[in-house]
């Protein structure tokens, strides 16, 4: 015997909240990624992107400030593939432990940097 099941709905994406946005973009300005030495160019939309796991397949992690960085599309990407490596870095900037934030972001991070290739 088949079983029928409902179809299922379709996702309506992240939304974050509009102030927590507006702070984000304040805050990181530009595409993370080059902040903390993440390899490759930056292409595609600036997005935030949720740092830490959400604990579980089709579960969202909040979206807060300090679960937040702003991403180019190929660093999201990158940061999705390579989590174990890049979220360590990325809460790091956000918990404000590294001197991301007091470098010119077209050189990175010296202290990131070293941590990556570590």
């Amino acid at each position: 015997m088949l079983r029928r099941y409902a179809p299922l709905k379709a996702s309506r994406g992240t939304v974050w909240p509009a102030d927590v946005l507006a702070r984000l973009r304040e805050r990181d300005r530009l595409c993370v990624g080059l902040v903390v030495g993440m390899p490759g160019e930056c292409y595609g939309a600036l997005e935030p992107d949720h740092v830490r796991a959400s604990g579980g397949i089709s579960m969202k992690s909040r979206s807060t400030l300090d679960n937040g960085a702003m991403l180019c599309s190929n660093h999201h990407r990158l940061k999705t593939e390579n989590g174990r490596t890049w979220r360590p870095i990325l809460l790091d900037y956000i918990d404000g432990k590294s001197e991301c934030g007091h470098v010119d972001p077209k050189y990175g991070c010296p202290v990131c940097l070293q941590r990556v290739r570590a």
